[in-house]
């Protein structure tokens, strides 16, 4: 073992979990096992999200929840950035196109000479 592993402080492991069943207590019913949360959120999903089956639905609940969170920019943030994007665009078409006319002129005037 190294020195430096040797300086280093032992961390200590919490203990361990208590198991989450107790021996000898019925078992829970799925419709127990739901908890108030996950009644709420199933109450709170759009109604054009309802009859899409279990999977396909959590999918895009989950992706409705997602875009909820996101900041979205304001309508100036998006003007200013659409323009700071094109501009940069053009730039650098022009960029590469004069050198694309540059090594088109040399190869014209160097390789194609007759």
């Amino acid at each position: 073992m190294s020195r430096a592993l040797r300086r280093q402080p032992l961390v200590q492991k919490p203990p361990a979990k208590a198991p989450a069943f107790r021996p000898g207590a019925r078992p829970v019913k799925k419709s127990e096992a739901t908890t108030a949360a996950e009644a709420v959120a199933a109450k709170r999903l759009p109604l054009y999200l309802k009859p899409i089956p279990g999977p396909v639905r959590k999918f895009f609940g989950d992706i409705v929840s997602e875009l909820r969170k996101v900041t979205w920019p304001t309508r100036e943030e998006t003007t200013r950035l659409t323009v700071a994007v094109v501009v940069v665009a053009l730039a650098i078409g022009m960029v590469l196109g004069g050198i694309d006319i540059g090594f088109n002129w040399v190869v014209d005037h160097t390789l194609l000479r007759r």
